[in-house]
């Protein structure tokens, strides 16, 4: 196992900056900034209070304790808290559908920074992106968990970290209706690299959380390297009460 260093510990301002660089000459981004499509939209993160925070979705007033919510409270969760941005719904849902599909890959970075107002500060923070199969970064141009996870490091002043790989390509879990078969579609589509995270509490960064089973893969891998806790952060959670988000 190698120690949190130089050698396990992107640097902010490497990879996916130069990435940014580049795709600003090859791919410009069509998106008015995020500032002013948020003005425009009259949105702002939604409050710890609107959602629960052990699974992430919406609840009422009171609708959630320490303990969980309707959609949770029997249910073992891998995580130690979700924090998001919005539920999965416009305009949110239309902010990530133009990042991950239409090549506005700049709305990663804004989201990145958005979180950034929405989590804890962590003396022992590390921001980890969910890892994105090589084969589909290629098609897309760019990784957009890993430049939201940069937006987040950046405006936190945290350490930015890559000690996950994807291994497999999966189908999308946004096709796939039932928990179990989003179990099944990422069982040992990951594995890590080398590293030694003791101490440490990992936000782990994706776009969207729907029934959790990518997040629940990566962070038992960040268990395993020593992780002391590990926190799921991302821009929106698809609800358990639509039908976008089917359990069986």
């Amino acid at each position: 196992m190698t120690g949190i260093c130089e050698k396990t510990v992107k640097p902010i301002a490497t990879s996916e900056s130069l990435c940014g660089a580049l795709l600003t000459t090859l791919l410009p981004s069509s998106m008015v900034t995020g500032d002013e499509a948020a003005r425009l939209a009259q949105w702002a993160p939604g409050l710890a209070s609107t959602y629960c925070r052990r699974c992430g979705a919406s609840v009422g007033p009171g609708g959630a304790t320490e303990n969980g919510c309707a959609h949770c409270i029997d249910d073992k969760v891998p995580w130690d808290g979700v924090w998001r941005l919005d539920a999965y719904a416009d305009p949110m849902a239309g902010w990530v559908r133009q990042m991950k599909f239409a090549r506005a890959w700049m709305w990663g970075y804004w989201l990145g920074g958005c979180l950034a107002h929405v989590v804890p500060d962590d003396a022992r923070a590390l921001v980890v992106p969910v890892p994105l199969h090589w084969t589909r970064r290629l098609r897309r141009g760019y990784d957009q968990a890993a430049m939201m996870a940069e937006g987040l490091a950046r405006a936190k002043g945290w350490r930015m970290a890559r000690p996950l790989k994807r291994v497999r390509r999966t189908k999308a879990q946004s096709r796939l209706h039932t928990q179990q078969a989003r179990r099944d579609n990422v069982r040992r589509s990951f594995a890590a690299r080398p590293t030694d995270l003791d101490g440490w509490c990992v936000w782990l960064v994706d776009d969207v959380k729907t029934s959790g089973a990518t997040a629940g893969q990566c962070i038992k891998l960040l268990r395993r390297l020593g992780a002391a806790r590990v926190n799921l952060a991302v821009a929106a959670v698809a609800d358990a009460k639509r039908a976008d988000f089917q359990v069986s």
